[in-house]
C-alpha cells in the first residue's frame, strides 16, 4: 500500500523534476566538449544528468522508505513503486502528438526511462537477493 502511494507521488514528481531539468540553462562551455559529438546522443546526454539523475535519487529516497517499512523483504513494492511512473510517462509518449522527428525524440528521452528502469531493476534484485540471504 506505501508502494503503492509513493509510486503515485513519484510519478506527480517526475513531472515537476523533469520540467525543471528542461527549464535548466547549460552553459555554453559545458556543452562546447558535448557539442562535438552526434547531437542525438549529445542531447540524451544532457537530459540524462538534468532528468535522469534527479529522479533516481528521488526512487531512491522512496525505495529506502519502502525497504524500511517493508517487512518481508520482497521485490514486489520496489516495482509497484515504479508501476505508476512508467504508466504515466507511457501515456505521455503516446499522445505526444505528431513529431518532427521521431527518431530524435526516441534517441534523447529513451536512455532516461531506460536508466530509470535499469536502477529500479536493480533495486529489486538486490532486495530479493538480501531476502534469500
Amino acid at each position: 500500500m506505501l508502494a503503492a502511494l509513493l509510486g503515485i507521488l513519484y510519478a506527480y514528481l517526475s513531472v515537476y523534476i523533469i520540467s525543471i531539468g528542461a527549464a535548466i540553462a547549460v552553459p555554453a562551455n559545458i556543452l562546447a566538449p558535448i557539442a562535438k559529438v552526434p547531437p542525438t546522443f549529445a542531447f540524451a546526454l544532457v537530459d540524462m544528468i538534468t532528468t535522469a539523475l534527479p529522479l533516481i535519487m528521488v526512487y531512491f529516497l522512496f525505495a529506502f522508505i519502502v525497504k524500511y517499512f517493508n517487512s518481508n523483504k520482497h521485490y514486489l513494492p520496489f516495482l509497484v513503486l515504479l508501476a505508476p511512473f512508467c504508466f504515466q510517462h507511457i501515456f505521455f509518449f503516446i499522445n505526444i502528438g505528431q513529431s518532427q522527428n521521431w527518431l530524435f525524440t526516441i534517441g534523447t528521452i529513451m536512455p532516461r526511462y531506460i536508466v530509470i528502469v535499469f536502477f529500479a531493476l536493480y533495486v529489486a534484485k538486490k532486495a530479493a537477493n538480501q531476502a534469500k540471504a
